[in-house]
């Protein structure tokens, strides 16, 4: 029960939208981050989605300007932030209309005390493996560190999650915990999804 609401973001989509889009997710999300592998193109154009689905934006370490110009273009609803951005730069977005998701990569020597000042401007906090990449990369941390997060910003569970972790998730909880993001390890290649895996995932998640 304590899991019904728990949302699903579908990250890092390049490929096959509109039947990913299909399995109903909560939220997709598009790579603007030109050293990712799934890096959709600054030209690149959202498809349209079904109303329900937030199109979120990945961005690191973004010009603002880029920003809004990509938001503006694809009406996309959330911005995520994926690199060092400073508080002070969300404030600046945020003050500018920006639904922001804010990530942070996490490792055992992490301080949740590092992110206060990131409060006022996030609607969501995204908690990702701290590794070389900017997500993506496949690796968990360990989520007992979560425990120490006491804030009441919502945030994303990320890094590594796949199909086997089902149970893990199951038997895992933490109040603030909104959303599952979910990226590499459901992909045929990268920015192509394996529909049957997410599809059977999914399933399994909104019936906890």
């Amino acid at each position: 029960m304590k899991y019904r609401s728990l949302k699903i973001k579908i990250c890092g989509m390049k490929f096959d939208i509109q039947e990913i889009s299909n399995l109903f997710p909560d939220f997709i999300g598009f790579i603007f981050y030109p050293n990712s592998p799934r890096f959709v193109g600054f030209d690149f154009m959202v498809p349209n989605l079904r109303k329900e689905i937030l199109k979120t934006g990945v961005f690191v370490n973004e010009s603002e300007e880029n920003i809004l110009k990509i938001k503006n273009k694809n009406k996309l609803d959330f911005i995520q932030l994926h690199g060092e951005e400073s508080p002070s730069y969300c404030e600046r977005l945020f003050k500018k209309g920006s639904k922001l998701i804010k990530s942070f990569r996490i490792n055992n020597f992490f301080s949740f005390q590092n992110i206060i000042d990131y409060i006022p401007f996030c609607y969501y906090f995204l908690f990702d493996s701290d590794t070389i990449y900017y997500g993506g990369s496949g690796c968990k941390f360990c989520w007992n560190k979560l425990n120490e997060y006491t804030f009441e910003v919502p945030f994303f569970l990320s890094g590594g999650v796949g199909i086997q972790d089902f149970n893990k998730i199951k038997n895992f909880f933490h109040s603030k915990m909104f959303g599952i993001d979910l990226n590499s390890k459901f992909e045929v290649f990268p920015g192509k999804k394996d529909d049957v895996k997410l599809n059977t995932f999914i399933k399994k998640i909104r019936e906890l």
